[in-house]
């Protein structure tokens, strides 16, 4: 049997009561981690916007994010999941298309001693963000045209594991070491849930984990955020830096916070405080009591999300299934990886909280993601009341 409802019995037509075509949670919650991260990133931010002498520069490059974001949802939600399936193919192409031109000298913008961006009308995206949503929908349909029967590893699985490692390999390149953790994670997540064995998971799982070790031992500086992990306070003014300003924010939060708009750390001391480490500033200004908040908008949404997959899989349609769940797992890796990062639990990675840190190319990527959630709610709901 398939595991595609994670061992669960395959729902009926009859089963699922209808409800109407746009999930009123889902956007509710949808909106809710973005006005948040809006207010909080405003926050964060305010000490580099006093530096530029614009005290709402941030505030306005946010919002037009956001503009950008809210329309991207909204005209993608009218995409059908069939339409989706039938250019996954192309889409395919053009994320490869997407990790390779930052590549290319003359059009990739390095920030940081990393090729992740290209400079767009004058503003500056992160392809790997929509990658790796195409990626998702190419998944989906590779998934779903097998009926979800992985029963050899050379004939079902390895083709698309070589995708994988040709994604891997561009991002690598980059170099993205954090995305490309993020979406193995996520692959082997959906490979399980479209029918891989678990003997095959565990297989993959050990495989990974020596790649991802060596990776980190060839290269000097993810030894060191590695060490500087274990124990931040060794050297805790240079590659410790982060983690200890982090864990300072947090440990001044205690259990409601300073005040909203009252954190210290983000005056210059916690680097990148409106995006990596946005959680960590929320925690010092609003407490656990803010983190909890934040973390049950997203346990919420991913279980909206994962609810929708069902609502699909009732109807039989197994590409829209697959589909939301890779959805709702990368929203849920994403910000388990950036809270567990604030909060000294993993590595640094340079990851963005979903829909609520400041950079445009994640918010806009995942209310795509979003859109196409409530596009496959929407179909399902109509092929329901069929």
């Amino acid at each position: 049997m398939s595991n595609t409802l994670v061992q669960g019995t395959q729902p009926q037509e009859g089963d699922v009561k209808t409800s109407p075509r746009v999930d009123s949670v889902l956007i509710t919650v949808y909106l809710g981690l973005v006005i948040f991260g809006m207010i909080a990133v405003y926050s964060a931010t305010i000490a580099q916007a006093f530096d530029t002498g614009d005290h709402f520069v941030y505030l306005r490059k946010n919002a037009i994010n956001i503009a950008i974001a809210l329309t991207g949802m909204f005209v993608v939600s009218f995409i059908p999941p069939s339409v989706l399936k039938r250019l996954a193919p192309l889409f395919l192409i053009v994320g490869i298309g997407l990790l390779a031109i930052v590549l290319v000298p003359s059009i990739g913008v390095e920030l940081n001693g990393s090729n992740r961006w290209v400079r767009v009308g004058g503003r500056i995206f992160q392809p790997s963000e929509f990658a790796e949503i195409l990626f998702l929908i190419y998944l989906a349909r590779y998934l779903a045209v097998r009926e979800e029967q992985l029963n050899s590893l050379s004939r079902d699985v390895l083709p698309i594991i070589v995708i994988y490692l040709v994604f891997a390999t561009l991002l690598m390149l980059e170099p993205d070491f954090g995305s490309t953790m993020v979406l193995g994670a996520v692959l082997l997540a959906v490979l399980y849930l479209g029918g891989l064995k678990i003997s095959h998971i565990i297989l993959f799982t050990i495989l990974s984990t020596i790649a991802v070790a060596i990776l980190i031992v060839i290269e000097p500086y993810r030894v060191m955020r590695v060490m500087s992990f274990l124990n931040p306070w060794e050297d805790p003014y240079n590659s410790g830096f982060q983690l200890v300003q982090s864990l300072i924010a947090l440990g001044r939060g205690e259990w409601f916070g300073v005040g909203l708009g009252t954190s210290v750390q983000k005056l210059h001391y916690l680097p990148y405080a409106g995006s990596d480490f946005l959680f960590a500033v929320i925690g010092e200004e609003l407490g656990l009591m803010g983190l909890l908040t934040v973390m049950g908008l997203f346990v919420v949404l991913i279980w909206k999300i994962f609810h929708i997959s069902w609502l699909a899989a009732a109807v039989n349609d197994t590409f829209s299934n697959l589909l939301a769940k890779s959805i709702g797992i990368l929203i849920a890796i994403s910000a388990v990886v950036n809270m567990g990062v604030n909060m000294g639990i993993l590595p640094t990675k340079g990851l963005t909280l979903p829909f609520m840190s400041e950079g445009g190319s994640s918010l806009i990527a995942y209310s795509i993601a979003i859109g196409i959630v409530i596009s496959i709610h929407r179909e399902s709901q109509r092929k329901l009341k069929q």
